[in-house]
């Protein structure tokens, strides 16, 4: 799944598309609320082209990529502002795992649940501090909604997302040599 072939300026122009790419899911994403779930969590996949930076090209292009499209979000687009941006910033865990397979390119179920149950021993206490001290929650309401909705709307999230930029390096990666 390596792709080392690329000048720097290609791999720029990819990066940039992929970023162009997850604005727009960001966008679409406010739109999908998901059923008998609290409001404040939405079905977002604009950490697709994210992973797929990260499939394609490695850690470093996929972590610059989500910093760039985290900062840019955070200060136009987000209305969690500083808070979303770190949030967000908590899938380096994932890009991490990710990287790591980019490397090593062997037993991708493996990588994929380290990212994935990693990220979420991330996520939680993050989802807890920022509601509760941030967002003034109350703490009995976060507690009351962190297993039963949170966490298994976190494993899902990142599951789906890196399994759809996982499929989509492998169908796209001949357009890509």
């Amino acid at each position: 799944m390596k792709i080392t072939r690329h000048s720097r300026t290609e791999r720029l122009a990819i990066n940039a598309l992929l970023a162009a790419v997850s604005f727009w899911l960001a966008f679409i994403s406010h739109y999908f609320k998901i059923p008998f779930m609290p409001q404040m969590l939405t079905f977002d996949i604009s950490d697709v082209p994210v992973f797929m930076s990260t499939l394609l090209f490695g850690f470093y292009d996929g972590a610059l990529l989500l910093l760039a499209v985290s900062f840019i979000r955070a200060i136009f687009f987000s209305s969690a502002g500083w808070a979303g941006l770190v949030m967000r910033m908590a899938n380096l865990v994932s890009i991490l795992f990710l990287g790591i397979y980019f490397k090593k390119n062997k037993n991708f179920v493996f990588y994929l649940i380290l990212a994935v149950f990693c990220s979420l021993i991330v996520k939680i206490p993050l989802n807890y501090i920022f509601w509760t001290k941030i967002y003034f929650m109350p703490k009995e309401y976060v507690k009351s909604i962190i297993i039963p909705f949170v966490i298994p709307y976190n494993m899902i999230k990142n599951l789906v997302n890196i399994l759809l930029a996982w499929i989509l390096v492998r169908k796209t990666r001949m357009f890509l040599k």
